[in-house]
């Protein structure tokens, strides 16, 4: 089997003209997996990450991995992890032989990473076999989060109607509380934004609950970096709804646009304003159904809001799979430290000693993510 391997950032930009042509192809699954994306992510949030990303198939499978480093244990993990709420290949083939083909390449390359770690995969099975077949051994694996999503193949009318009177009933209390301050006005826009636009973005934030939180997006450091780049580009998969009142911006969401699905990134709103965010999110979703959108997806989050609005979930998977002695000893920390995330005794005990909480609540108490870096999800899509 043919394949090369791009390890230097620098030289990722060359593969754009390769990389929309799979796109146009239906090679790209999700806007995570967009070469705009996984671009800006390495600039400002990957830069501890060297990349390894494999093409094979002739070109028709590309594999967006990469390596950390860190207490002498080699890590290999989708680039985007874990800001991205799926990773994935970029590939034409299906999926089972697009990762049999990168699992043969891992094992000839199997000394240079300890373990291989995949957070938040849709396509565990095809993972899981393929891996099994050529880096032997025994994995670990878990369903890692579970992805609520609105089916918007249908008209608006019907959407609301089938999550009962409550919903329509608090649609209409949401409208008319917020008209009563003031005129409402909902628009979207696409990148590049402009900086006074930015500043707005940015004072929502200051008065919402995450600023208080200490998790907002829009705090300095590489996540506002990550983020300031992406609305900087007009190659960005991506749309920003903004609520106005009397010309005030009082909540907005950052909404990535795939194929036929919208993906529900990063909203906020002033804690003035309490139900703009919902209000928004029902605008959004109202337009999803007009556009011809087949779903508007809630991502990763056991969210309350989200349970108004739908039953429908899809699982996300976590795979750690050693390729080294060190990493099977990884591996079965990993498989412990999830035994211990299940039982309730041991986390309250370490929320008692360590004086803060588990990284999968909320300070709402709302159950949100377990991972293993502290990232920008826990105050990202949260209502």
């Amino acid at each position: 089997m043919e394949y090369h391997i791009v390890d230097r950032t620098k030289e990722l930009p060359t593969l754009r003209p390769h990389w929309e042509r799979l796109a146009a192809a239906g090679g790209v699954r999700t806007p995570y997996q967009s070469l705009t994306w996984l671009e800006h992510w390495l600039l400002h949030r990957g830069t501890n990450v060297t990349p390894f990303v494999i093409i094979l198939h002739g070109g028709e499978t590309i594999a967006p991995l990469g390596i950390t480093v860190g207490a002498k244990l080699r890590r290999l993990l989708m680039l985007g992890t874990p800001d991205s709420d799926y990773v994935s290949l970029v590939s034409t083939r299906p999926f089972e032989e697009a990762w049999d083909g990168v699992a043969r390449a891992l094992a000839e390359h199997r000394q240079q990473f300890d373990v291989l770690h995949l957070q938040s995969v849709r396509e565990r099975e095809a993972i899981v076999a393929a891996l099994s077949r050529h880096l032997h051994g025994k994995g670990r694996e878990r369903i890692y989060e579970s992805c609520p999503w609105i089916p918007t193949d249908r008209p608006w009318e019907e959407v609301s109607k089938r999550r009962g009177n409550g919903l329509r009933n608090e649609l209409k209390r949401w409208d008319r509380r917020i008209r009563e301050l003031g005129q409402l006005e909902t628009e979207r826009i696409r990148p590049p934004l402009t900086a006074a636009l930015l500043d707005e973005l940015e004072s929502v934030e200051r008065d919402s609950w995450k600023w208080e939180q200490g998790n907002s997006a829009f705090r300095p450091g590489s996540q506002r970096e990550f983020l300031t780049a992406l609305l900087g580009d007009p190659r960005a998969e991506l749309a920003v709804w903004l609520m106005r009142l009397s010309g005030r911006l009082v909540a907005y969401a950052l909404v990535l646009v795939g194929t036929d699905r919208w993906y529900y990134y990063l909203p906020s709103f002033r804690k003035t304003v309490p139900n703009a965010g919902s209000l928004l999110l029902a605008r959004i979703v109202e337009a999803a159904c007009h556009d011809g959108c087949a779903a508007v997806d809630l991502l990763r989050g056991d969210h309350g809001y989200k349970r108004v609005w739908t039953d429908q979930a899809a699982p996300v998977y976590e795979i750690v799979w050693p390729s080294t002695l060190l990493g099977r000893i990884v591996a079965l920390a990993y498989e412990a430290r999830w035994h211990a995330a299940r039982s309730e005794r041991l986390t309250a005990l370490r929320a008692r000693l360590r004086r803060v909480g588990d990284r999968r609540q909320s300070s709402h108490g709302k159950r949100t993510e377990d991972r293993i870096e502290p990232v920008h999800t826990s105050g990202r899509a949260t209502q």
